[in-house]
């Protein structure tokens, strides 16, 4: 089976034409919405028969199943992009959350999905369920670096976790919903990353000292 290369590498489960029938129902939905996703209009977006569609998938149900399987594949390399040998606190929040935004600019055949899944499995409550555990848990990575800045003193005293992760998750869920309705009309890597640094201007202490892992353990080691 020849398969796609993708970030994913081997973990990639979609041959060439599975994934070539993935990425058009997925752009399909990104232009005229979830119900447009129809095997005509997959076909057609595709350049293949109806048919064809039925060699790789039970159907439309069968392509959606999958393209849950894509949404919960590209949330587990988010989850892996918070984790970091050396950097800590802000940095390695900072490195996950531009890096997340550079691939789905990469990727933006799968955007919509990955951006508003919602509509597209509300009617699948098992599905929307695990939606629920997949944002919680990439929240909870993104609450956990805040706190280990806190611990840090990479914050002001006055940065409240909670507060300083819900504007940065939020905001960047109506910049990323923006990108996805047109993904020409704005940069998303270099809006993030405006983004990025306005808060971490209201967040972050001016006076934190550098701090990482690595010299951590060299002092205590020292010691």
């Amino acid at each position: 089976m020849s398969r796609e290369e993708t970030i994913f590498g081997d973990d990639w489960p979609y041959s060439k034409a599975k994934t070539a029938l993935l990425r058009a129902a997925a752009l399909v939905m990104r232009e005229d919405g979830p119900r447009s996703a129809t095997l005509k209009n997959i076909a057609g977006k595709a350049g293949v028969t109806e048919p064809a569609i039925f060699r790789h998938f039970d159907g439309v149900e069968g392509v959606f199943m999958s393209l849950f399987n894509v949404v919960e594949l590209y949330f587990g390399h988010f989850d892996g992009l918070y984790s970091s040998a050396e950097l800590v606190g802000l940095d390695r929040l900072e490195v996950a959350y531009l890096a997340i935004l550079k691939i789905l600019k990469e990727n933006e055949d799968f955007s919509y999905i990955l951006v508003q899944p919602d509509p597209i499995f509300r009617q699948y409550p098992k599905l929307k369920q695990r939606l629920v555990e997949l944002r919680m848990r990439d929240k909870a990575k993104v609450v956990d670096c805040i706190k280990e800045a806190k611990s840090k003193k990479q914050l002001l005293p006055t940065t409240d976790v909670e507060a300083f992760s819900m504007s940065l998750v939020g905001a960047t869920m109506i910049l990323m919903q923006t990108w996805v309705n047109d993904v020409n009309a704005i940069d998303l890597v270099k809006e993030g990353k405006k983004l990025w640094n306005n808060l971490k201007t209201m967040a972050a202490d001016p006076n934190a000292a550098p701090v990482t892992k690595g010299k951590a353990k060299a002092t205590k080691k020292k010691a």
